[in-house]
């Protein structure tokens, strides 16, 4: 509990949960201007073919800088950087194969400078091909830096495929405070998503027996909280606030790992937010950022929860809407359904269908096993698309 997320790597200890936890992760370095700890920490590889992944924006955000520090430092390299013109990166079958076809037999690592969809590439590409990763993080956007899965699209649909974690992560707060607005938003977002997750978390172990560790869900709730503490600084770009996020993401995506489930971070406001972004995925349009739609599939979750208090078992706690709602005001980011272009009709299906997507049992199956959820749908719909 008191240990710097730098001094996590590595660490393996035996829980009052009866399980032992560890994190195995080889290096997380956390700081401002860290080019030459970049170089310092892949000095094992100095003598090794690197493969270096970006895209046109990550490339000048910082790829190109560390690209060129690292040839200077004698590194052997090839880069390849993803141009799709105006439309987004997905991490589909096409973008995965492209960087498969610049994977050389004698290419013995992959160094990923980008965020969510560059490190989700470049995860499932370095696992399915047997060589390390790393990662150069260029957005505090998402809390997958240190996930063990890539959520691709295959076949149309959205999906998660397990495979390994990086075995370093590079967070340069000097760089991370310039990413667009939307994608800090993002980030802020899936942080505040915890809150619900760890409401649902709680549900399960209560009607399920479900596992469930206190440390781990206390782990996350300092993490959260420091960067709740934060939100003001965010919008004004503010470099202690972008070290607060970043450091909120690592943790709760490291609490993935400690858990060996997704529960600590994930609940009914991911549900509801990969619903969304399935439906589009499936009409071949473009999502929102997986971080806002988590901002806002809170706010519903918690008027769920709101809703349900008077059938809820004792020793529930979850956060207000307003609360949430005021959280996300604070950087800017969306808190309704309607602002993300989520139709009435959409948000309706999603209440009623994304809880089968998973076996993943949340406040959702708890109101429908109730009765309740039609009712509660219906209520909270009229609240928000008045």
């Amino acid at each position: 509990m008191q240990a710097n997320i730098e001094d996590m790597p590595g660490m393996s200890f035996d829980c009052e949960c009866g399980r032992k936890h560890s994190v195995d992760i080889g290096k997380l370095v956390i700081g401002s201007d860290n080019l030459d700890e970049i170089v310092e920490g892949l000095s094992a590889f100095r003598g090794e073919k690197l493969l270096v992944l970006m895209d046109k924006n990550t490339y000048g955000a910082f790829g190109e800088i560390v690209v060129k520090r690292l040839l200077d430092y004698g590194f052997q390299l090839k880069s390849f950087m993803f141009d799709t013109g105006d439309r987004m990166l997905l991490p589909d079958e096409r973008s995965i194969g492209r960087a498969l076809l610049e994977v050389e037999p004698d290419t013995t690592f992959i160094l990923v400078a980008g965020s969510g969809v560059l490190s989700d590439i470049a995860r499932i590409v370095s696992y399915r091909t047997g060589k390390r990763f790393a990662i150069v993080a260029t957005a505090p956007s998402m809390d997958g830096y240190t996930s063990v899965g890539s959520s691709l699209i295959v076949g149309n649909t959205k999906t998660t495929i397990y495979s390994h974690y990086p075995c370093a992560i590079f967070a340069d707060t000097s760089v991370m405070r310039n990413a667009p607005m939307i994608m800090i938003r993002a980030g802020f977002g899936d942080v505040i998503g915890k809150l619900t997750a760890l409401a649902d978390w709680n549900l399960t172990r209560i009607i399920n027996n479900e596992y469930y560790c206190g440390t781990i869900a206390k782990l996350v709730q300092k993490g959260v909280g420091k960067c709740m503490e934060s939100a003001e600084g965010l919008a004004a770009r503010d470099e202690r606030s972008i070290r607060c996020l970043i450091d909120a993401l690592i943790l709760t995506g490291l609490s993935i790992g400690l858990a060996g489930v997704s529960r600590p971070a994930s609940g009914t406001e991911h549900q509801l937010a990969h619903y969304w972004e399935i439906k589009a995925v499936e009409k071949g349009e473009e999502h929102p950022l997986h971080g806002n739609s988590v901002g806002v599939g809170t706010v519903v979750t918690a008027m769920l929860y709101e809703l349900a208090s008077g059938i809820l078992p004792e020793g529930i706690d979850y956060p207000k809407a307003d609360f949430v709602k005021s959280l996300l005001e604070k950087v800017g980011a969306f808190t309704n359904p309607r602002d993300l272009g989520i139709s009435r009709e959409l948000f309706v299906e999603s209440m009623m269908n994304a809880m089968n997507m998973k076996d993943k049992y949340t406040v959702l199956r708890y109101c429908a096993q109730k009765g309740k959820l039609e009712e509660f749908t219906d209520i909270i719909t009229r609240e928000l698309y008045n």
